[in-house]
């Protein structure tokens, strides 16, 4: 699955977009800022709008470098980036799967505060060095903003980067992620409270009411508690599954090519247990669609010899093929399979040998709550 919006181009085979949210917040910047370049410049709204737009533009490229940052680190690391995104809250690098080693995690994290450290650095020396007023006021912004992003998002507590440096250093002492998860989510939690407080407190403590700084503070406030939410509600159910075997609730599978007829079929159905699944394979034995058996009784004896199984198949998407079946990686995986509408999936061990089918709805239900 990928995010929605406008894709920019790709970097080093992944995928660029732009979501609806980034013009947002890019609006949102230049009402703000607006007024400062009218006080600072003197000039009218319309000038005033158009130097301002620089703002969200060199914030745009800020933040496509700090994921770059996140994405090239992982790629030089063994890690498959799924693709990068500029968003409402500025933006994230997705990956194919997680990474599986606390040092890797750390440097993966860090590196993306250090990115907005020295691009703060390059922007206020590129201000001091510029002649315009109109540019030097611009620079400035954007690296002021740099110099805000690395800080705070260097705090320890989730979804901050330093959140990921927090949990890496619990998964490395302790040798269990989902603990480091849920410490640095809960630590998350309270930072979110104390932004929250900490606006309200500055917005109102004030002779008359600071309406930006209180709907910015509850917004960011806002976004931080459901990030960090969202990591401990991962962590325990990560928890709550690691103990699950896919296995255990296995049908038989019956491996057919997918370009057999309807006729090679029953014979093999009589030696296999009730309930078994019958999986059409691909050229290479690969499982691409499963059978239904009341297709193969419906269809007239007449033709069975010359309608191959392939006409009576039902897809099957590729995360139906379940390599792995015990813990939470397994129980990922069969997520994934119901977000795309399998109603099995097939269990393959690393080796490649089939070790059965899994309805989908039947293991959500058997799952732990």
């Amino acid at each position: 699955m990928r995010s929605n919006g406008l894709r920019l181009g790709s970097i080093r085979g992944v995928p660029v977009y732009l979501t609806s949210g980034w013009a947002v917040i890019a609006l949102v910047l230049v009402v703000l800022f607006a007024p400062t370049v009218q006080r600072v410049l003197g000039l009218g709204l319309v000038p005033a709008a158009v130097v301002a737009a620089g703002v969200p533009l060199l914030l745009a490229l800020s933040v496509l470098l700090h994921e770059l940052a996140h994405g090239l680190t992982a790629q030089r690391l063994g890690v498959t980036v799924r693709e990068y995104v500029l968003s409402l809250w500025g933006g994230h690098t997705a990956f194919h799967s997680a990474i599986d080693r606390p040092g890797a995690s750390a440097l993966v994290a860090v590196v993306g505060p250090a990115t907005n450290g020295v691009l703060a650095a390059v922007f206020w020396w590129a201000s001091e060095a510029v002649a315009s007023p109109a540019a030097r006021l611009v620079l400035a912004a954007v690296a002021f903003t740099n110099v805000f992003v690395a800080v705070f998002n260097a705090l320890p507590a989730l979804p901050m980067d330093g959140g990921r440096l927090l949990e890496a250093l619990v998964w490395r002492v302790r040798g269990d992620r989902d603990l480091g998860t849920l410490v640095a989510a809960r630590v998350g939690q309270v930072v979110a409270v104390l932004v929250g407080l900490v606006s309200l407190y500055l917005g109102a403590g004030r002779g008359r009411p600071d309406w930006v700084t209180v709907i910015w503070g509850v917004l960011i406030a806002s976004m931080l508690w459901q990030g960090a939410s969202a990591a401990a509600r991962l962590a325990r159910a990560r928890r709550g599954t690691r103990d699950v075997d896919l296995s255990q609730w296995v049908v038989p599978v019956l491996l057919v090519p997918e370009r057999a007829p309807v006729a090679a079929l029953p014979g093999r159905l009589a030696g296999t247990a009730p309930g078994a699944v019958v999986v059409l394979g691909d050229q290479v034995g690969r499982p691409v669609a499963w059978v239904q058996p009341d297709s193969v009784a419906a269809v007239p004896e007449a033709v069975r010899g010359t309608t191959p199984l392939s006409a009576l198949g039902q897809h099957l998407p590729p995360e139906a093929v379940v390599v792995g079946h015990r813990g939470p990686d397994a129980v990922a995986r069969l997520a994934r399979a119901a977000r795309a509408g399998a109603r099995f999936v097939v269990l393959v061990e690393p080796g490649g040998r089939l070790l059965g089918a899994v309805d989908v709805a039947d293991a959500v239900r058997r799952l732990p709550r």
